[in-house]
């Protein structure tokens, strides 16, 4: 029998002319940041609506889910897994068609002079329940319908509306409301895990036994973070921590930054990494609280989808990931002034004292064809990171196994003191158990011989001396011209500084613009790290400034912490 094919399925043609870009939102009612993208002639209903994977999570409630097949992003109970949806890149943003989800939910959308509104009916809370037993720290409110959660600076926003007597029970929990026209305001709970149900509706917090400082009612972020008493007794100790606007060109800056002498005796810089892991994100609030880490900024790039670190990252001499493509890093030494310089990792391995073979990575998200090394630093695991990849794993200088494809996607133990040697996209792995196998490390400047090391890029200054050369460190040439809110770690001749940066009316700076910006204020060496919706600045774990508005998880960060 002869089998034909089905007649195509006709497909709207979309032109150029019917996509809206715009940097600007309101979500509840509440104004924002954020890039979006709408795709269709009509104003009020899209073909395609593409918003970042951070907005979603931090302005609407979107939830990443770990499962069976891998994670997926679920939102009142509709669940995608990752992989399968559809991604573009937003001004460096990974941003998702949100469409599929709204239509559902009968969210309302609409654009207008270059602001995308959302908007969702506030459901009401018809009952809310506490945890018992393990789940004691566990709300659950139980809703007529689906609802918005926010994350807006230190506080959780519930779009619902909550009778006075449900307002009284939140507080006898502990919890610190206030009531809003857009529903009711959680102080200081905007790093409490929640999650949407469907069937029923129901929104559920946990993490309520675990204590937290909230948000105070009213006022500016920097001034109430002043009055804080172990921000006014690091200060009389040396700390400086202030605000300021400078202007490039026509353009003027708001500029947040928290300074210390280099031979401090009450703070010192650190690296502020997740604890047994380097996959995941997290908010910072969860990586500075460990650490006690007085003031901190988010650090380094990561991989938004996969959640895994995309730079050089050493805490207390263990290279938790290594450097990529030649970035810009800071290295330092507790109470000596850091260095500044680009950083590239030159590993490789001998086989039987013969070839040496090189590396290509060191514990990375970075996927690329070649050799790369995985330690326990990693995690207590490794699973595969490509299609194609096969593995041995090398300890005390012995080949002591092999693993082909399907074990890597189960997952491999990474053995304290093992090296996991994995091969990528058909490179030839060039040992098998029993080969000897000696293995070579070398930083390529002293910045990576220090204890603590961080990395982003690119390189803004140094020596007092321009040297931003983006495309020299991987970095593409729309990064180079966006303009984002910027978070950066610099020094000048006696201090070394955390600072973020946006645009005080207007647009944000671009990284010259940042550059220039550093060397007006007196700073010798500057490096940029990760910014736009990652921009974080906390001063005694409140949010002094975020760069869209929204809380955000990042990978890593850096602290200034009590001695």
């Amino acid at each position: 029998m002869l089998m034909l094919s089905p007649p195509p399925v006709p497909v709207a043609e979309v032109r150029a002319a019917d996509r809206m870009t715009g940097s600007k939102m309101k979500v509840g009612g509440l104004a924002s940041k954020g890039t979006w993208q709408w795709v269709g002639n009509d104003h009020r209903s899209p073909v395609q609506l593409w918003i970042p994977l951070d907005v979603l999570i931090g302005r609407l409630g979107f939830q990443r889910v770990s499962g069976e097949g891998g994670e997926a992003l679920e939102w009142f109970g509709r669940r995608v897994p990752l992989q399968k949806l559809a991604k573009r890149s937003l001004d460096d943003e990974v941003a998702i068609d949100a469409v599929p989800w709204f239509s559902q939910l009968n969210v309302v959308t609409s654009h207008r002079q270059g602001v995308l509104s959302i908007s969702l009916k506030a459901p009401r809370v018809q009952k809310l329940r506490q945890g018992r037993g393990s789940t004691a720290g566990r709300l659950v409110l139980d809703l007529s319908g689906p609802a918005l959660v926010q994350r807006q600076n230190d506080d959780l926003l519930l779009g619902v509306s909550i009778t006075a007597a449900q307002d009284t029970k939140l507080r006898a929990i502990g919890l610190k409301t206030k009531r809003e026209r857009q529903g009711v305001r959680l102080k200081g709970s905007a790093d409490r895990p929640t999650l949407t149900l469907a069937t029923p509706w129901r929104i559920v917090i946990d993490g309520l036994s675990s204590s937290r400082i909230a948000s105070a009612a009213s006022g500016n972020a920097l001034q109430s973070a002043l009055l804080n008493p172990e921000i006014q007794a690091a200060s009389r100790n040396g700390l400086l921590l202030e605000t300021r606007t400078i202007r490039v060109g026509v353009k003027p800056l708001r500029i947040y930054r928290a300074g210390v002498p280099f031979n401090s005796e009450s703070l010192a810089l650190r690296p502020l990494a997740s604890q047994g892991a380097q996959t995941g994100i997290r908010f910072l609030s969860q990586l500075a609280q460990p650490e006690q880490a007085l003031l901190a900024v988010n650090g380094g790039f990561f991989n938004r989808v996969r959640q895994l670190p995309l730079g050089a990252l050493r805490v207390d001499g263990t290279w938790l990931s290594g450097p990529i493509l030649n970035r810009g890093a800071i290295g330092w030494t507790a109470g000596s002034r850091p260095l500044f310089n680009r950083l590239r990792l030159d590993q490789s391995m001998q086989v039987n004292g013969g070839r040496r073979w090189g590396l290509g990575f060191l514990n990375s998200g970075y996927v690329q064809r070649g050799l790369s090394r995985y330690t326990r630093a990693w995690g207590p695991a490794y699973r595969a990171l490509s299609g194609e990849e096969k593995a041995i794993t090398v300890k005390d200088g012995l080949t002591i196994d092999k693993h082909d494809r399907a074990e890597l996607n189960r997952g491999v133990s990474l053995k304290p003191g093992a090296s996991l040697i994995v091969s990528r996209a058909g490179a030839p792995l060039p040992a098998q158990p029993g080969d000897r196998i000696s293995i070579s490390l070398r930083p390529s400047s002293p910045v990576g011989e220090q204890p603590q090391v961080l990395a982003g890029g690119p390189l803004l200054l140094k020596d007092g001396q321009v040297v931003l050369k983006g495309r020299q460190e991987g970095f593409s040439a729309g990064f180079l011209s966006l303009s984002a809110p910027r978070t950066v770690v610099s020094q000048d001749r006696s201090h070394v500084w955390l600072m973020t940066l946006e645009g005080s009316s207007g647009s944000d700076p671009t990284l010259l613009e940042t550059t220039l910006a550093l060397r007006q204020m007196g700073m010798l060496d500057a490096l940029n790290l990760d910014g736009g919706s990652s921009t974080t600045l906390l001063a005694a774990n409140r949010t002094v400034m975020t760069g869209r508005g929204v809380t955000p998880r990042v990978q890593n960060g850096l602290g200034l912490v009590r001695r």
